[in-house]
């Protein structure tokens, strides 16, 4: 009963760290201002039965090593299982770093490029780009110095 609750239990585990994954990236998603797919939870789903016939085939090793006495856990599950959640940690670092690179500000600065009407508009708007710049590597530097 043990190998067959500790099974299960890696097996939820994995499940809640794809769909974990899934909400990050629609989080994200929408954090970017980019639309959300159906086609992402089509992967989603294609994800989860690759994933779960990974675990299985760990399980199966599993159950062959009963036959040895000092067996008494699937490890071969557990290290899958393992190996998946960290997978899926890693895809939700991922998401975090897009959400805080500034190309969610991408769309607003080219709306801003093609609303310019004459080169008075142009070359405002290239100042504040490059004031924007400039502040940010100040704040950087200073951020630097003081640490």
């Amino acid at each position: 009963m043990l190998f067959v609750g500790i099974f299960l239990t890696i097996s939820i585990l994995v499940v809640i760290a794809i769909m974990l994954d899934l909400w990050d990236g629609v989080h994200t998603a929408r954090v970017t201002k980019e639309r959300v797919h159906s086609h992402k939870l089509r992967v989603t789903i294609a994800k989860m039965s690759e994933y779960w016939r990974f675990i299985i085939i760990g399980f199966l090793i599993d159950c062959l090593g009963c036959i040895f006495a000092f067996y008494f856990m699937p490890f071969v599950a557990v290290i899958f299982g393992a190996g998946l959640i960290i997978i899926e940690i890693k895809s939700m670092i991922e998401h975090a770093k897009r959400r805080k690179s500034h190309c969610a500000e991408l769309p607003m600065i080219l709306k801003s490029i093609v609303n310019c009407a004459n080169d008075k508009d142009a070359h405002d708007l290239i100042e504040r780009i490059i004031n924007y710049s400039e502040s940010k590597k100040n704040n950087e530097t200073t951020l630097n110095v003081t640490n």
